[in-house]
């Protein structure tokens, strides 16, 4: 039930706090000379009760026009501004703006160790949040977002949802939606943060799915609107 995740969610934050939280490894592992010059942001893995005993995970589409992970789903969050006091409140200010959830709908339980995001020379600060009653508007900044998804946890955890994505010679992993794949930095950040939380189940770990490079851009999703 939702109550367990959360004091799951609370035990996650409290480790990480103490330095007892095992930091995502592999290409995203933090490196401190690595990191040098490279652009600060924070992202927010905000959860919220769902159906029955589900906890849900609030995602965004980014729009397939952006030049950085165009048409991903990723969590919701960005760059470090002047304005922001950390990657905490940098986190909340790019929820609320791409997903209309104002910062005082959100507690924030803790943050982990910040990761790498080679291709796009960002240092990310993931933010955990819980949320008891969030209810996602549309973006308030058009042309960054999509969409806003609150997508259930139980369903991403389901083996038939998961898989290893190939792209360009990089694999992470994969958890499949009904409007695109989760993969990349995010994928291999939830699957890691499952992991930590206790929440993974066992899956095909040898089942991989070859993305194009039009699927990774996003490409289907835009309109000749746009």
């Amino acid at each position: 039930m939702s109550s367990t995740h959360r004091r799951d969610l609370d035990e996650l934050a409290s480790r990480a706090r103490d330095g007892r939280f095992t930091p995502l490894a592999g290409p995203h592992a933090y490196d401190p000379v690595a990191a040098e010059g490279y652009r600060q942001s924070g992202v927010l893995a905000l959860f919220t009760p769902g159906s029955g005993q589900d906890v849900d995970l609030f995602l965004v589409q980014r729009s397939p026009l952006l030049r950085d992970h165009p048409g991903q789903i990723a969590l919701p969050g960005g760059r470090i501004e002047p304005s922001d006091d950390g990657p905490i409140a940098a986190a909340l200010r790019e929820t609320h703006e791409e997903t209309g959830i104002r910062p005082d709908r959100v507690t924030v339980l803790g943050a982990l160790p910040p990761v790498l995001v080679p291709v796009s020379n960002f240092v990310v600060t993931p933010v955990i949040g819980w949320a008891d009653d969030a209810i996602a508007a549309d973006s308030i900044v058009p042309g960054e977002v999509l969409h806003t998804l609150r997508v259930s946890v139980d369903t991403m955890l389901d083996d038939s949802a998961r898989a290893m994505v190939e792209m360009g010679g990089f694999r992470s992993h994969g958890f499949r939606l009904p409007t695109g794949w989760v993969w990349g930095f995010t994928g291999n950040l939830l699957a890691h943060l499952f992991e930590q939380l206790g929440w993974a189940r066992p899956w095909d770990t040898q089942r991989v799915y070859r993305m194009t490079l039009d699927e990774a851009h996003g490409r289907s999703l835009i309109t000749p609107e746009d």
